[in-house]
């Protein structure tokens, strides 16, 4: 399906739409900004964009340009490039697309296609996405150590299925050395991505652990979390995974 081929009211590229004049709703933490094409209700806006920007650690922020945060309705998959549509498009959808401009970077989020929450978490893995092409070596080189640690021990679990499937392709490759390093840099890049959205998702509020075994163990976990919070100190008022991982800790 092309973009063409529905009505322009109904579908426009991402990079024409992020070019177009749309309401300021309000300015958020950081000097971002939010936009948005629809009609949000307060509580809306709060979950799925102000809760969590408020949440990401300033450290963190400071790594990437000035954000601008579009929420739209829908973002379509197509031949000729993603869109954002006013109306459900067939074929496949994005749940966040960004776009850089000369001045900043536009994020935007589709806020039909999951709820409020989950709108909102992706808005962190994507603030999480960006923050991880602004490491520095030594940073990466900081959570492979942990990585490292963790197959020592023969830890098989991890913090979502994406790092999982890397996790596991890791463990399962038997290429040459230099081949086996690429795909170590591949799951480092995978879990510490998801790792740091994990993180802030935790700073934004109380998360349930989960447990079982393609899950990450708490003790490995607690480690994870309590490096980001080194590498990127949560903001004042903000405690990272109090009530849930020092209790386990405490066990």
């Amino acid at each position: 399906m092309d973009i063409t081929q529905t009505p322009a009211r109904e579908t426009i590229s991402v990079h024409d739409y992020v070019r177009e004049e749309t309401k300021l709703i309000s300015h958020l933490p950081n000097d971002w900004e939010l936009h948005s094409a629809v009609l949000l209700t307060p509580a809306e806006e709060r979950t799925m964009v102000r809760e969590p920007v408020h949440a990401v650690p300033s450290s963190m922020a400071k790594r990437i340009r000035k954000l601008r945060v579009w929420v739209a309705p829908y973002i379509g998959c197509f031949e000729s490039g993603d869109a954002v549509c006013f109306s459900k498009p067939a074929g496949e959808t994005h749940s966040a697309v960004w776009v850089e401009s000369d001045d900043r970077t536009h994020l935007i989020l589709s806020c039909r296609e999951l709820d409020a929450h989950d709108t909102g978490f992706e808005l962190l893995a994507s603030i999480a996405q960006l923050v991880h092409s602004n490491l520095t070596a030594a940073e990466l080189e900081r959570y492979a150590r942990l990585l490292k640690e963790e197959l020592q021990q023969e830890v098989r679990g991890e913090i979502d299925k994406d790092a999982l499937s890397a996790k596991e392709a890791y463990l399962e490759s038997r290429g040459p050395s230099s081949q086996k390093a690429g795909i170590f840099e591949h799951y480092r890049d995978v879990s510490m991505v998801s790792t740091m959205a994990e993180y802030m998702h935790g700073l934004w509020h109380d998360v349930q652990i989960r447990t079982g075994p393609e899950h990450l163990p708490v003790v490995q976990l607690r480690k994870r979390m309590v490096l980001l919070a080194e590498m990127f100190p949560p903001n004042p008022g903000y405690n990272l995974f109090a009530r849930e991982l020092e209790a386990s800790n405490d066990s």
